[in-house]
């Protein structure tokens, strides 16, 4: 016959199991706490290493790219010839010489025929008695068709007239003796000023035809210099 009361039949856990479990739950917190601790020490010690690893390949990242642009530059470099107070002789279609002069040019072994030119200075007409010259402070040189590509600052100089012509950018084709641009240009002499949106120089500086753009469609010619018997003066 089952007792009436079932729970009253089992037997309450004694002194020792209750021991035994106390110790067991214990001895797992511990192993936790142990576990624990020697996570937070090795982060301790891995996370000062990691730093230091990350310092060192940063140094070392910052003198690669150093090296490694001194080796480009120096590449660079063998690839290109830099001349000082360099002169380049040449004749027009007319047989008028011209000389181009600069305070330096760069010309790439791998594009001889380009060369850059800083601050250059260019005579036409150079053996006449009225060169005209202009000059910049930048500018392209290609010897392969003797053209002449002047940025920033431009200053075109009449020897004849005492005209000067101011724009941006002139691009000289030194085989007509020609002068064109199209960035604007101003110009002052003993006859008065004139600007005008784009320009063209013509035999030498002798002629100078202006041009307007939009709504200012004026076309002026001015002459620098008068021509007796077919020759300028």
């Amino acid at each position: 016959m089952e007792p009436l009361f079932p729970d009253a039949a089992e037997s309450p856990p004694s002194l020792d199991a209750l021991r035994s479990e106390d110790s067991r739950r214990v001895v797992e917190a511990m192993a936790q706490w142990r576990r624990r601790s020697r996570l937070i020490g090795f982060f301790r010690r891995a996370l000062p290493a990691a730093i230091v690893l990350l310092l060192v390949a940063l140094v070392g990242w910052v003198v690669a790219r150093t090296v490694l642009a001194g080796l480009a530059n120096q590449a660079a470099q063998r690839s290109e010839v830099r001349m000082t107070n360099p002169r380049f002789y040449g004749q027009d279609a007319r047989g008028q010489g011209f000389v181009l002069g600069a305070a330096e040019a760069v010309q790439d072994r791998r594009r001889p025929e380009i060369i850059r030119l800083d601050h250059p200075d260019l005579r036409l007409n150079a053996s006449g008695e009225q060169p005209t010259t202009v000059t910049a402070d930048h500018g392209v040189y290609n010897e392969t068709n003797r053209r002449v590509t002047l940025t920033e600052n431009v200053v075109v100089l009449d020897g004849g007239s005492g005209f000067r012509f101011d724009s941006a950018l002139a691009r000289v084709d030194t085989t007509r003796g020609v002068i064109t641009g199209d960035r604007g240009i101003s110009g002052v002499g003993p006859t008065g000023s004139v600007q005008a949106p784009t320009y063209a120089i013509y035999d030498n500086g002798a002629r100078v035809v202006f041009r307007g753009s939009g709504e200012t469609k004026v076309t002026g010619v001015v002459n620098t210099r008068r021509r007796d018997n077919g020759n300028e003066r």
